[in-house]
């Protein structure tokens, strides 16, 4: 029924032998490699990751012997009200950098903001356009409308 020349039945059996060949290679190759692989470290590894996740959520993290607290226990009081009559009252259009940073919610950057925002657009003529600054909204106005003043 086949009836193949020499030539052709020596083809056939190079690559029958040859992929015979590959095939226990490539079984000897990857149970050398299941060998290798140390599933102690990996063991190891997933313990120390689980340390470190707790201490994430937890409540707060322990860190150079002093509690931090985490973004979770913050939203519960994220920054305190000062009150306004023992502060003096900032003017947002001449204070410098370093007196608007210390103001409540605004830090370094939103200071420069600020400041940049006026050398722009002129001083502020209430203290509620302050909002008109990027990253600066309702919530951080309120906390610092008792506590600067445009005059």
């Amino acid at each position: 029924m086949l009836n193949f020349t020499r030539q052709e039945r020596i083809v056939i059996i190079f690559l029958v032998v040859t992929l015979g060949v590959g095939a226990v290679l490539r079984l000897v190759r990857n149970q050398r490699l299941e060998n290798e692989l140390t599933p102690n470290r990996f063991y190891e590894e997933e313990q120390q990751f689980k340390k470190i996740t707790e201490q994430i959520n937890s409540d707060s993290v322990l860190f150079v012997d002093k509690n931090i607290p985490t973004p979770d226990s913050m939203l519960l009081d994220p920054m305190p009200e000062v009150d306004a009559t023992a502060v003096e009252l900032v003017n947002l259009n001449t204070a410098g950098i370093s007196e608007l940073a210390e103001l409540p919610g605004i830090g370094p950057a939103k200071a420069k903001r600020i400041r940049a925002y006026t050398d722009q657009h002129g001083p502020f003529k209430n203290k509620s356009d302050i909002i008109l600054v990027k990253g600066i909204g309702e919530k951080i106005y309120t906390r610092l409308e008792g506590l600067v003043t445009t005059e």
